[in-house]
Parts: C-alpha cells; structure tokens; sequence
C-alpha cells in the first residue's frame, strides 16, 4: 500500500484525539469482507458489536474486557 497525503492527514487527525461520535468508544474495528458484521469480537467475546461504517464493523468493550 502506498499512502497518500488523505492517509497522512486521517492518521494525524485520529492521533491527535478526535473521535467520530458514530464510533464512541469502541476499541476495534475489522472488515470483514462480507456484508454483515459479526456479533463479538475478538473471539474471546470481550467485545460487542456497536455500528458498522462502510466496510468496517466497530466493537466496545464488554465486562468481560476487564478480565483480559
């Protein structure tokens, strides 16, 4: 993958704290290249499925993160 500026700038962006209010505090994200998401992940279910934005399912945080 080359990256270009928009790549550099969405990075910047991200890393310097702004958050999109769609995502909340979701800790992961993935596509899964198929059109629908999956209800937990990872697969040590410490996860749960909170939105999906064009091709990539985000995740929060369940109780049983803490124990991870």
């Amino acid at each position: 993958m080359n990256p270009t500026n928009e790549h550099y700038y969405i990075a910047d962006w991200a890393l310097s704290g702004n958050r999109l209010n769609e995502i909340g505090d979701c800790l992961w994200y993935l596509n899964p290249f198929r059109p629908t998401c999956g209800s937990v992940f990872p697969s040590n279910g410490s996860g749960t499925f909170h939105t999906r934005l064009g091709e990539h399912c985000f995740y929060r945080p369940t109780e049983k993160y803490r124990d991870t």
